[in-house]
């Protein structure tokens, strides 16, 4: 278990991932010729099918290495993960609620509205942001 947790298998995940990313956003945003080839397309779906086991494999591994280190510390890293997506989906629904209501039936929101939905979320950012950094650091002095 210990050759995936060496550098250069991270490097080349990570390396493959962009990679990979890369190609996708080139696709998507490109109508040229090239960018939409079968010989692209085909690399991008090849990268996928690579990139998708790799990662599948360090998360396993990264479960069982916090087993290894305690139940109890695999349950709580499962807990803390869960609720940052549970808190992170609740954000996204109101983020989607507010530019909703504030859109109305109109095709666009307005430069203003807009910056006041960016900088309510900012806030509630760095509120979370602040009171998680206090709560690590109550105690130190």
């Amino acid at each position: 278990m210990g050759e995936f947790k060496k550098k250069w298998f991270q490097t080349v995940w990570l390396i493959l991932m962009a990679a990979q990313l890369l190609i996708d956003r080139i696709q998507r945003s490109s109508d040229a010729l090239w960018a939409q080839g079968p010989g692209l397309t085909m690399l991008n779906k090849v990268l996928m099918w690579i990139i998708f086991p790799m990662t599948l494999l360090l998360f396993i591994l990264h479960n069982i290495e916090s087993w290894r280190k305690g139940e109890r510390h695999f349950w709580r890293m499962w807990q803390k993960g869960s609720l940052a997506l549970l808190v992170g989906g609740a954000l996204g629904s109101l983020l989607v609620v507010v530019v909703k209501k504030c859109k109305g039936e109109a095709l666009e929101i307005d430069n203003g509205t807009r910056l006041i939905i960016l900088a309510v979320f900012s806030v509630i950012g760095l509120v979370c942001a602040f009171a998680r950094y206090k709560f690590k650091t109550w105690r130190e002095k």
